[in-house]
């Protein structure tokens, strides 16, 4: 057998994926006028990387949550009410947290516990790490450099990182680019979010290579 046909054996046939966040997941553009979610070129990149078009793809994005906020019941209930179970659970937030003065190990705090929550059904979990924002400043960089470390540092078994950050940045980059890729200094271009969906999609790739992980029947039950 060869090797690619030893990785088609242990890539999955299908895939149900929540995507989980803030308005960045929900795909907020053009004030609001306009929403173009990560999850759909996410989705679309996975079937041609994984040639099956059994990919399901959930969006869960509310505009202004905060980790503090309502991100834990949300979760909650996404996840109770979710029959079969997700396989992978996409963790964006920080953002509106940051904004709001909220200081890093407080909002990484609450990230776990979302995370815990996710990771309790038998999912594999995905956090990605906090965008960069216009106008920030050397106060709000350090914290937002703080809180992306943690997230990056983080080890707990099925679950893991992707460093955002780096894939998408506003500066260091020639105009045209932020142009393209960046709507208000805070939000995405529907370029932007395709730029997104499709860096996640590697990441996710990569993972499902080494993980190697059978199909999520939920979690195990006395």
């Amino acid at each position: 057998m060869t090797e690619s046909n030893v990785m088609n054996d242990t890539l999955p046939e299908s895939l149900r994926i929540l995507c989980f966040g803030d308005s960045l997941t929900a795909g907020y553009t053009s004030y609001g006028w306009e929403w173009y979610p990560y999850a759909d070129h996410l989705r679309v990149a996975l079937q041609h990387m994984l040639s099956t078009s059994d990919i399901e793809v959930d969006v869960a994005g509310l505009s202004g949550d905060q980790v503090q906020g309502s991100y834990l019941p949300r979760i909650e209930a996404k996840c109770a009410n979710t029959e079969p179970p997700y396989d992978w659970i996409v963790v964006m937030g920080g953002t509106n947290d940051l904004a709001w003065g909220q200081q890093p190990d407080t909002i990484y705090e609450g990230l776990k516990k979302v995370w815990k929550v996710a990771l309790d059904t038998g999912a594999n979990v995905l956090a990605l790490n906090v965008l960069e924002a216009e106008g920030s400043g050397d106060r709000e960089n350090s914290k937002r450099n703080s809180l992306n470390k943690m997230i990056a540092n983080h080890h707990q078994e099925r679950c893991y990182s992707f460093d955002l950050y780096s894939a998408i940045r506003y500066t260091g980059i020639d105009k045209d680019l932020r142009k393209k890729l960046w709507d208000d200094g805070l939000h995405l271009t529907s370029e932007g979010y395709k730029v997104m969906g499709d860096v996640i999609a590697v990441r996710m790739f990569e993972l499902l290579k080494m993980t190697q992980q059978p199909k999520n029947i939920g979690p195990i039950r006395d």
